[in-house]
């Protein structure tokens, strides 16, 4: 991404968008950041750099904000501890603080306006007119971060890329290997087997009430009906008072003419440069005498594109003929801009002095960009006022509906006052509900010992962005055994799938005995009544056929001549089981592939050679930055 990314900004060129960073900066507060540091607790050191608190906390959020996105109303936070979340956070920012440090050391670093240009190039914070401040900052909101801390971060990953990508340069695949690892990765087998499945064994399960009192009594706990409360519940959501929202013509229009005038004036200029730095081979005199020599040479006729292919210093627009595109005032370092703005369509301008050296240009034509009509607009600006407003009175209900419920007894007066219908749903217990009282904020607010125990209101619970809950418990139902009368049901299914599901085993692991008594795969058919399914050729690359059955086929010893076939048997997730067949193994032929496969198959073992080069590099920059991990600090989070 990053690559692709920086491909959008071209060598020297993105050095010279300063002067409408600045002023986007200005606005954004990009360049008003605090470097005055406020000591707080590290979750870790590595060498001189830190792993903060606040970074740690950061991006744990963002790791459970993703989760709940995930599992919306069925997301539990302890998955995170669970999904062992925490600890590859810790890890995660210790690599990412280890390679910052190693990029450092090499000297590494990204060219401030290149970075500003991927910044306000990117795609996710463009609107109808380009670079949107407010879709930026909304966007950098919802994932807990600033403009300071995004370009930072944005500045950092530039920089590890550049040190990534060499350690991946470096890796070096040798014909042997390739051809060793041809032998293995393509090699293929023929199989077969037979399925049998739990299904086709219910019809032979016997169901006596002696064999299912058993049954429930050995597993009773399990259909204990755990504590339950039954609650009353008050919502607001933003979708609702959006449908309330009327936008007038007026308004659309007046949205319209405030585009406009923001839009007015933006006069766009396409030109070329060529650009003449200083070198060690080249002082300011010299490359000054140079940019004379190549603009008398323009000026008698000679092409401006070859020019610049051959004696730019701009890499980026020189392959390019020199081109910069369109751009508005505000976009190039001073005396650029200035000569840029003074010239004509056509004109030859220099030489022309910045701080990254001299330069020629050419304007190539100027132009004002076109705001689109108001019917064009009308829609998606009539939505964003609706938005908007609903947006508002979404935030004052929900105000009200905090005070409301902090300082009634119960729900009814906040009801009235709000207009609001009281939701009383079935009762749920601490493991789940139905709708927005599974969410785990809802379920753990209802078992809370202020609500459950004491009666309060709850606070107000935001389950997802633009929903707002307040709830109160009107009854706790106690946990307790449940009769097998009650779950006779649930018991039932349970007892068969069980039991049909060792039938389904036995079956599987009669007809291997059969196979390996000698017995041909015909006759088995025969006696089974079953069809076996074959498959010529299978690779390690099979996605079509169960991967417990793919592993279980390459797992196997190849076939002998004493023994002209091998078996196994395959329990699956679903309960069936698979008996399988192995009859021929054949390697991987490299001098078969075609020059695509070969450079396929090369880019694999470079991807897996790499993997091995970059766990070494890691293993090396902790012993040169030593890493020192704080645990606590990590359990006490501000």
């Amino acid at each position: 991404m990053l690559q692709t990314m920086r491909e959008h900004a071209r060598g020297v060129f993105g050095w010279l968008i300063i002067g409408s960073i600045i002023a986007v900066l200005a606005v954004f507060g990009f360049g008003a950041l605090n470097f005055f540091v406020v000591s707080e607790p590290a979750v870790a050191t590595v060498g001189e750099g830190r792993v903060t608190q606040s970074e740690y906390a950061a991006e744990l959020e963002r790791q459970r904000q993703q989760l709940a996105a995930s599992f919306g109303d069925s997301f539990d936070p302890a998955l995170l501890e669970q999904l062992g979340i925490p600890e590859r956070v810790l890890e995660s920012l210790i690599n990412r603080e280890l390679l910052n440090a190693a990029a450092a050391d090499a000297g590494l670093a990204a060219p401030g306006g290149e970075l500003d240009q991927i910044i306000t190039s990117m795609p996710q914070f463009q609107g109808d007119l380009g670079f949107d401040e407010d879709r930026f900052r909304f966007a950098l909101q919802s994932i807990g971060m600033t403009p300071a801390t995004f370009r930072s971060a944005m500045g950092a990953d530039l920089s590890v890329d550049q040190l990534t990508s060499g350690v991946a340069d470096s890796s070096f695949i040798t014909e042997a290997e390739l051809r060793a690892l041809a032998t293995v990765l393509l090699q293929n087998r023929d199989i077969a087997w037979l399925r049998l499945a739990p299904s086709e064994f219910e019809a032979d399960v016997r169901v006596s009430d002696e064999a299912l009192e058993a049954f429930f009594e050995d597993r009773k706990s399990a259909y204990r009906a755990p504590t339950r409360v039954r609650v009353e519940a008050l919502r607001l959501d933003r979708f609702d008072f959006e449908a309330e929202q009327d936008i007038s013509e007026e308004a659309v229009l007046a949205a319209y003419e405030r585009e406009k005038a923001a839009f007015e004036g933006q006069e766009q200029r396409e030109a070329a440069h060529i650009l003449l730095a200083e070198t060690d081979d080249r002082d300011l005199a010299a490359a000054r005498a140079l940019a004379e020599t190549l603009l008398a040479r323009l000026e008698a006729g000679e092409d401006f594109a070859a020019l610049a292919e051959e004696f730019s210093d701009d890499p980026g627009s020189a392959s390019d003929g020199g081109r910069l595109g369109a751009a508005a005032r505000g976009t190039f370092v001073g005396p650029f801009e200035e000569a840029l703005f003074s010239m004509v369509p056509g004109e030859l301008r220099g030489p022309v002095e910045t701080e990254f050296g001299v330069h020629i240009l050419r304007l190539d034509n100027v132009f004002t960009t076109e705001l689109p009509s108001f019917d064009e607009l009308a829609f998606s600006l009539r939505e964003r006022l609706r938005t908007e407003a609903a947006e508002a009175a979404f935030a004052e209900a929900k105000a009200k509906l905090e005070v409301l419920a902090y300082e009634a007894p119960d729900l009814t007066e906040p009801a009235e006052a709000l207009g609001l219908t009281l939701e009383r749903p079935e009762p749920f217990s601490r493991e789940g509900g139905e709708g927005i009282f599974a969410t785990a904020a809802v379920r753990e607010a209802a078992f809370s010992a202020e609500v459950r125990e004491e009666g309060y209101n709850s606070e107000v619970l935001e389950p997802r962005e633009g929903l707002a809950v307040v709830l109160r418990v009107i009854e706790e139902i106690p946990a307790r055994d449940q009769s097998l009368d009650e779950v006779r049901e649930d018991v039932t299914q349970a007892f068969i799938a069980e039991a049909s599901a060792r039938l389904a085993e036995d079956a599987a692991q009669a007809v291997l005995d059969e196979l390996e008594a000698g017995t041909s795969i015909f006759e088995v058919t025969q006696a089974e009544g079953r069809e076996w399914v074959r498959e010529e050729g299978l690779l390690r690359t099979n996605t079509e056929l169960p991967p417990a059955l793919r592993d279980a086929a390459f797992r196997l010893a190849p076939p002998t001549a004493e023994e002209l076939r091998r078996l196994d048997r395959v329990s699956l997730p679903s309960g069936e089981q698979l008996v399988l067949i192995l009859t021929d193994v054949r390697p991987g032929n490299y001098d078969a592939l075609s020059e695509e496969q070969k450079t396929s198959l090369r880019a694999q073992l470079a991807q897996r050679s790499q993997g091995v080069d970059f766990t070494a590099f890691r293993a090396a920059l902790a012993r040169d930055f030593p890493i020192k991990r704080s645990r606590s600090n990590m359990t006490e989070l501000p």
